[in-house]
Parts: structure tokens; sequence; C-alpha cells
């Protein structure tokens, strides 16, 4: 096989004056979901604060014609689609700044900070094209995404600003909530008046300090099997693999049964928790040693704990295991809502809600807080999970700005002497984002497609209007879409009248047309048309489910008013159901 591996930087890959890099029709569309473009965010934050080299993984490269400067992608082409989106952001921001006020609007107009932006522009731009060529784009995606994606590359003109304009919607292209995910990020993460400056260093790091594989290949043969080598799942070996070996290879005279019934019994605990021993371990890091890091450098990390001759290999295997055991404990499969309920422990309720939502970026603090803090735990526990339902699942707000709160927290946890109000006031920071009154106005708005997600939120605020601790046979319990999810008999009778600019499809989803009911009764009545269906919410033992019933009886038929009615009286209550205070 004739290959030839190169370690090369952005820089280098993205640059020359012919250089040019196609996706074939024949490989798989893009297909980055918004939680591996959040999960990139992350990695790229973590190694551009600990100013490092991050190692992103293998290009693989076929020569065309046996050009040394066209090619086509093998195996990369999500990454090096994801960095060129990442670029035309930097490039849109860059050229703006001068004559766009609302953008970083903190940052001085002045000539340091305008020649900064357009430096910015400029690195950016020379990673999208070459620069005496300016229609020579390096890459090209297939012949499906092509399209939108010069669209998104090329287009300065597109700033996104707006909350609407970053709200990324179900029907969007995957190219398009890409780019919307990136702004929001870079607009979270950079604020203040050196942020042009930090967002300088922050492009140069990802320019110069990320590092590819470059394979290049010479024919469809070679890069057929060299793929299928990449590829293979009978070759790995996991991050928790090579930490046991690690610690067993560390092992003192007769310690080395031990340290392996302490790595079982951990595996045994993780079993009945939400997270997998890699997981585990990022979150044992962050929270026990301070370290925020990417899964591809956890390894480096915890093989230098382990090398130093200060660390008592027997003490980190023992607290290892017993981290997982707590981990079992709140974060467990079988913790979550409504069964959680009946704990007696404020911390657990929490934290089975917490485990429904699917929340991750809470655990280090709970799990610093599980051994160092105990008392902290209820508080901490209510807040998180209130913060982050306001920020990610009502605001939509990116999970790296949510991070950055609880690495706060974390931070002040820390010392001994802070106390229970400054350690957990970053909560409480965020008023202009989620505070009760711009809370309020996105839950008013909010579109839910999860029906599990849809069926909490909704039991959550029938708990709270009924003073009820849990709802009897939860799993009896059905989520009642009032314009039902097929709605094909309504829009043939004609009766609900979608607002001007929608249609019935963008109602069936929003918070106000959501009910409870019976499992049995939900199943009869199905797809069926208002009118026909309204009398079997009578009797309901839910209040909201028999009022409607009782509007419907004194003529009411429902329509954009009502529902929106509903979601108003939803969101009246919520911030007390989510609340952001310290008690």
């Amino acid at each position: 096989m004739d290959i030839t591996p190169e370690s090369k930087n952005l820089e280098k890959i993205l640059t020359g004056l012919e250089t040019n890099y196609s996706v074939p029709d024949y490989q798989r569309d893009y297909s980055w979901s918004a939680d591996e473009v959040e999960t990139l965010w992350l990695d790229l934050w973590n190694s551009y604060e600990q100013k490092s080299e991050y190692f992103m993984g293998t290009v693989v490269l076929k020569s065309k014609d046996d050009s040394d400067e066209k090619f086509d992608i093998v195996d990369g082409q999500q990454r090096l689609a994801t960095f060129s989106i990442l670029f035309s952001v930097f490039n849109t921001i860059g050229e703006a700044f001068n004559s766009t006020p609302d953008l970083l609007p903190e940052v001085p107009r002045d000539k340091d900070n305008i020649n900064r932006a357009r430096r910015i522009s400029q690195i950016a731009l020379q990673r999208l094209r070459e620069a005496s060529e300016p229609d020579n784009y390096f890459l090209k995606l297939n012949k499906k995404d092509n399209q939108v994606f010069q669209d998104v590359i090329r287009n300065t003109d597109t700033l996104l600003l707006s909350d609407i304009e970053l709200k990324i919607i179900k029907n969007d292209r995957r190219l398009i909530k890409t780019k919307k995910s990136f702004y929001r990020n870079i607009y979270e993460c950079f604020s203040g008046e050196d942020a042009i400056d930090n967002l300088y260093d922050f492009l140069v790091h990802i320019v110069k300090k990320l590092k590819f594989i470059s394979i290049k290949v010479k024919t469809d043969y070679d890069a057929f099997l060299l793929f299928e080598s990449l590829n293979s799942k009978g070759m790995d070996l996991s991050v928790s693999d090579l930490v046991k070996n690690k610690i067993l290879m560390h092992a003192q005279n007769g310690e080395s049964e031990e340290l392996l019934d302490n790595w079982d019994e951990m595996i045994r605990s993780l079993n009945e928790s939400r997270l997998s021993a890699v997981d585990f371990l990022r979150v044992y890091w962050e929270a026990m040693q301070s370290i925020n890091t990417t899964k591809k450098e956890l390894y480096k990390y915890i093989n230098r704990h382990i090398e130093n001759e200060n660390t008592n290999v027997r003490k980190f295997s023992i607290d290892i295991k017993e981290q997982a055991e707590s981990l079992s404990i709140y974060a467990g499969k079988g913790l979550i809502f409504p069964d959680c309920h009946h704990k007696k422990e404020l911390y657990l309720k929490n934290c089975g809600e917490i485990n429904l939502l699917k929340y991750t970026i809470c655990y280090p603090a709970i799990m610093y807080a599980f051994k160092n803090r105990i008392g902290l735990l209820d508080n901490l526990t209510k807040l998180s999970l209130s913060f982050l339902f306001r920020w990610i699942t009502v605001g939509d707000f990116s999970v790296g700005g949510a991070k950055k709160v609880f690495d706060e927290v974390l931070k002040r946890m820390r010392d001994n002497s802070n106390s229970e109000k400054f350690i957990l006031e970053p909560f409480l920071k965020h008023e202009d984002k989620i505070g009760d009154s711009q809370f309020k106005a996105s839950f008013k708005q909010l579109k839910v497609q999860d029906n599990l997600l849809a069926k909490y939120i909704i039991s959550k605020v029938h708990l709270y209007q009924t003073n009820n601790q849990t709802i009897p046979n939860y799993s009896e319990v059905h989520l009642e879409h009032v314009i039902p999810q097929k709605p094909q008999k309504w829009d043939a009778e004609g009766r609900f009248k979608p607002s001007e600019g929608t249609v019935i499809k963008d109602w069936i989803y929003h918070i106000g047309n959501f009910i409870l009911l019976d499992k049995k009764i939900n199943l009869k009545i199905q797809n069926s048309i208002f009118s026909e269906k309204y009398t079997e919410y009578a009797n309901s033992p839910f209040p909201d489910t028999e009022e409607l019933y009782k509007e419907a009886m004194a003529g009411r038929h429902w329509e954009v008013s009502w529902l929106l009615e509903r979601s108003n009286e939803l969101a009246d209550v919520a911030h007390e159901i989510w609340p952001i205070k310290c008690e």
C-alpha cells in the first residue's frame, strides 16, 4: 500500500494556490448533529484554555489524476466541512465588526480593535480560499450538500445576531444548524472589552494548534483498505482499558488482586449508572483533579497522575471505585422522574429529573459536593436542574455557555471558606438570558418534539397546581396532542385556522397544545378532530384536561388564541416550578 502520512495543522491543510478537496458523490451527506458540534466546541475551548495542542484524528486523501494538489476526501469530510463553517463565521464577524454596533457591543471601535477584527477576517478567509484566487475555495461537498455549503461559507452578508436568527429549527439543514451553533457559542464565550483580542487568540489557536494526521493514497483500493482499517471496531483500545492496565502495572507487592477487584466493582457500579467508564473518568477528572479535558486527552492526564511518584495508586483505585458507587446513586439508571419523588432526600428527587432530562455537565459539581460539601447537595442539585432547564431546554443556549457556569461553581466550592450563597451565585448571574421575564417569554413559545420531555413538563405543572407529590400509574398516562401528530383530518375539516404565515403542523408541538390523558382514551381518539374527541376529556383526573372539556361544552372550538392562552397559563407558573434563587 502506497501511503504518505504527515502531521499537519489546519494552516497547512487548508492552503495553496491550486489546492482542492472534493467529497465524492458516493460519500455520505454532511451528518454532524448539534450535539456533535457542541462536543467539538467544548473540546476546542478546553484545548484553548490549556494552551495545548489537540489531536483531531486522521484525514485520508486520494490523489486525483496523480495531482499533488487535488484530492478526493476518503475520511475526514465531516471535520473539514465543520471547520470551514467555523472559519466562515469568523470571517463574517471580522468583516461586520466595524459597521455593526450590536456585534460584540462592549468592544470599543478604536483603531486597534478594528485592525484586529480585520485580521480575524483575513486569517479565517485564508482557510477558506486562496487569497489571490477569489473563486478557488478549498473544499467542495457532494452534489446534495455543496450548494448549501457554498452559500454558507461564501456569504459574509448573513451575520446572525438576533435570538430569532440564532434559533435552531428542526427543518434547518444540518449545515445551517452547525453555523448557528458556532455563532451562539462565540457570542456566549466572548464578551467584554477584550472580546476581539480573545477571539483572535482563539482563532490562531485553532489554525495552529489542532493537529491532524494527513494520509495520502494513490489508488481507490488503497483508500478502501486504509478506510476499513481506520474504522475497524475490533482494533480499538479504550481509555478505560488503558487506565486499568496502567493501574495494574503500578501495583505494589500483593496489591494486584485488590486493585483488580476495585476496578471490577467500579465497572459494576457504572453499569447501574448513566455513564460509561470513559465518561465517568472524565467527570471524575474535572471534579477531583480540577482539570477540564477532552476524551482524547484524558488518558494523557491520568497517565501523568499515575506516573507521578507522589501518587498512591492504591488510594487512587479506591477513590475511583467509591466515586463510581456514589455516581450509581445520584446518576443511577433507575433514578428517574416521577419515581424519584418517592425518595426522602431532596437531592435525589432533583437528580431524578436531571437524569430524565439527560443533563450531564452538572455531574462534576455534584460529584465534588457529594464527597466534600454534602450540605450543598440539595440546593446545588435544585439550582442545577432549574438552571439547565431554563438555559438548555427552554432558552436553547449552548452547552458550552452552561459549562462555564458550572466550572465557576466548582471552582468556588473547592475553597471551604466560601459560603453556600457565594458558591451558588454564578447560577443567578444571567438575568438577561434566563431571568424570570426572559424565561417566561421563551416558555410561551416553546415547541417540544420529544414526547417524554413534553410529558414531563406538563406533569410538573400538574403536580405544582394540585400540590401532589407524584402522579400514580405514570406509565398509564399519555401525552395528548390536541392537534394530533397526524393532522390530516383537521386539515380536511378546516376549522382550525393557523395564524398568518403558519400552517397547522407548526402548532402540533407548541407547549399550549399538550394535555395529559389516560392511555386507553388517548389510543381511542388518536387523530380525531376536536369536535369528536373533546367529550373524552370529561371527568379527567387532570384539571387542565377537564377544563378543556368544560369550555368546549360551552361552545368553544380549539383555535390559536385558546392554544396561546394555555401556553401563557403554563408560563405563568413555570418560573416557580423551575426557580432560580438561593434559599
